[in-house]
């Protein structure tokens, strides 16, 4: 089969990535630098990000009948890339103090950005088997990477065991699809599910099988007993790659899978995912309330977050503007968290990583690094869905979602749901204002703002702020990137 030069334009970012990772190797295997294999990382990361302008041109495009390239996965390709490079270089800050080997780390995340980029532009089961599978192997990795800390190591393992049952019932579902239709490719699936009907019953149990396998990648009740205990006890740099790449990749693909598959929104369905629906809202941020962790909270936060979410993927085939809900409240909580998470990691520098995340460790910021405290004030508002930032037009779509898709139950329990959440944000918040304790001290340099976590904070605050005041160029960005899905 001979590949065209558009087929070979809209791989131009996965091939950049992969070879940068090999590159990244051969480098090893010559000679170990941290610093050269983390510049060599960004660049790799960042002509990927660049490929995109040119990918966009050519339109949407097959590479076989595996993978689809349209503007839907272009987008999300570009989030994965920036939350990649972002988390590259928290990376660097934080394995400088490692004394071993720092650099198969980066080989890890590139492998695992080229699995997320797989997923999202996934049209066939196999490749969204394969996607999934190269992306959480180098997350275990990169978890568990500082093994003799016990914290990372038991991270993961949890991770690992559940992402194993995760991938079984993943598997199952897709065995029960294959039995049924014969086919692995989503428009072969989606044309052979019209004429099944006296089998629908197994056909829905195979889709069935994957949303319990989404569930648990997405960290949505009753799947979610993993995400606390994996966030509090990572490390900051891989916290911040699966909460926003590991999460966003599978919900894009989740997306897709519902527009391929209507046969799959029948009422049996809704109602499972409804009660996801509901239970993530209310469960997430319930549990939320009583910790005194930061890291706990954003993981509870993150399963309430994506059970808000769900919204969009329910009224998907009610509404047409339940993908342009989606692609604001995913850029919202991608932004928004990118920013706690590089200043969580500029924390860690002067104190231990696991005893940062308490919140006694943040009390009296303001009076320590005002404009840091000020910054971690609006992330976290972003994150409650307060006025002039990203996540208050995130939630606004949402609960104008659910009105106009007739979803009052939902849409009541997302409001609900958003004002607990308020309770144990504020929590936060006043905690960096309260005078400090004499016996800490702050050892974060004055000049924070210009070393590489702090661009991230500082790029992370512009978009939350601009895109909270003006969305338009987002709105209409993700108004362009309407999957192709025939």
């Amino acid at each position: 089969m001979t590949i065209t030069f558009q087929q070979l334009v809209a791989l131009l970012p996965l091939l950049i990535i992969g070879l940068t990772a090999i590159i990244v190797m051969i480098c090893i295997i010559w000679r170990r630098n941290h610093l050269v294999s983390a510049i060599l990382t960004y660049i790799g990361l960042s002509l990927a990000l660049a490929s995109l302008l040119l990918v966009m041109q050519h339109g949407s495009t097959d590479v076989t009948t595996l993978i689809r390239v349209d503007n839907f996965s272009i987008f999300y390709i570009g989030l994965i890339l920036f939350s990649s490079l972002s988390t590259g270089i928290l990376s660097y800050i934080w394995l400088t103090h490692y004394p071993g080997n720092c650099d198969e780390f980066y080989l890890m995340l590139l492998i695992a950005t080229i699995g997320g980029m797989l997923l999202t532009s996934s049209n066939h089961l196999a490749t969204l088997f394969l996607g999934i599978e190269l992306m959480s192997l180098p997350i275990f990795g990169m978890i568990g990477y500082i093994s003799h800390n016990n914290y990372y190591l038991e991270s993961s393992i949890k991770y690992s065991l559940l992402s194993a049952i995760a991938t079984s019932f993943l598997l199952f579902g897709i065995a029960l699809i294959y039995a049924n239709t014969g086919q692995l490719s989503f428009i072969a699936i989606s044309q052979a599910s019209n004429n099944i009907f006296p089998t629908l019953l197994l056909l829905l149990t195979g889709f069935g099988m994957l949303i319990i396998a989404f569930g648990f990648k997405l960290s949505l009740v009753p799947f979610h007993l993993w995400t606390p205990d994996v966030y509090q006890g990572a490390p900051v740099a891989a916290v911040a790659f699966l909460a926003t790449v590991g999460k966003i990749s599978i919900f894009s693909t989740v997306v897709r899978l519902f527009l391929y598959f209507p046969i799959i929104n029948t009422e049996a369905i809704q109602l499972i995912l409804t009660m996801m629906s509901l239970s993530s809202m209310l469960l997430g941020n319930l549990m939320a309330l009583n910790q005194n962790n930061i890291k706990r909270i954003l993981g509870y936060s993150s399963i309430s977050h994506f059970g808000y979410l769900l919204i969009g993927i329910i009224a998907l085939q009610m509404h047409t503007l339940a993908l342009e809900t989606i692609g604001v409240y995913l850029t919202g909580y991608l932004v928004s968290n990118l920013g706690i998470f590089s200043i969580i990691s500029l924390m860690s520098q002067c104190h231990s990583e696991i005893d940062v995340n308490c919140f006694r460790f943040y009390r009296g910021l303001f009076w320590r690094k005002p404009l840091l405290s000020v910054i971690l004030t609006v992330m976290i508002f972003s994150l409650a869905g307060i006025p002039m930032t990203i996540g208050f037009i995130g939630k606004f779509y949402i609960i104008m979602l659910g009105v106009k898709s007739h979803l009052i139950l939902l849409t009541s329990t997302v409001i609900i749901s958003s004002a607990i959440g308020l309770f144990y944000y504020l929590r936060i918040i006043v905690n960096l204002y309260l005078l400090p304790s004499e016996s800490w001290q702050c050892n974060i340099p004055s000049n924070w703002a210009v070393t590489t976590g702090g661009i991230i904070v500082i790029i992370s605050l512009l978009l939350v702020l601009f895109l909270g005041v003006y969305p338009q160029p987002l709105i209409t960005l993700i108004q362009l990137s309407k999957p192709t899905l025939w």
